[in-house]
């Protein structure tokens, strides 16, 4: 890299680097790449190290781990979510959103349930990315799993 008179370093053939995605711009291809079932644009967003928390479930951490969660959540789930009131504070982007879909698996991990066709749910979230260098390094999600499971149950 060489450096200009004002200082800036540039690449060879005087092109600067490309600047990293704002918070705001990685929430969403975060979310358009969630819509889209793209398993890895999704999974490009986020850093080596990064960490992946859910409602009731054990933290999911690094990049490898994320892509087998969201290939497992893509398989289990048909989901379109809505993002909005997105809040942006330094590196941490916050929002609100719906998420509406269905479960294609669920009776069969609930011993002693009779199947059932697959019921449609449709419920609030707020989701936390700490985006650093234009990558998702921690990304936490929050909703009302009780409702979302009334939703998904038979009477």
């Amino acid at each position: 890299m060489s450096s200009t008179s004002s200082g800036s370093s540039r690449r060879r053939g005087g092109r600067r680097p490309p600047r990293p995605a704002s918070p705001s711009a990685v929430l969403r291809r975060q979310a358009g790449a969630l819509n889209r079932r793209d398993l890895d644009a999704l999974v490009a967003l986020y850093a080596p190290q990064a960490v992946l928390e859910f409602p009731a479930s054990p933290a999911v951490v690094g990049r490898e781990a994320i892509r087998r969660a969201f290939a497992r959540f893509f398989e289990d789930w048909e989901e379109r979510i809505t993002v909005r009131r997105v809040l942006v504070d330094d590196a941490t982007v916050a929002a609100e959103g719906t998420a509406t879909g269905r479960h294609r698996t669920l009776h069969l991990r609930i011993p002693g349930r009779t199947p059932t066709p697959p019921r449609t749910y449709r419920h609030g979230f707020a989701v936390f990315l700490e985006v650093r260098r234009g990558r998702i390094h921690r990304h936490r999600v929050y909703y009302d799993s009780r409702d979302l499971v009334r939703q998904l149950l038979p009477s």
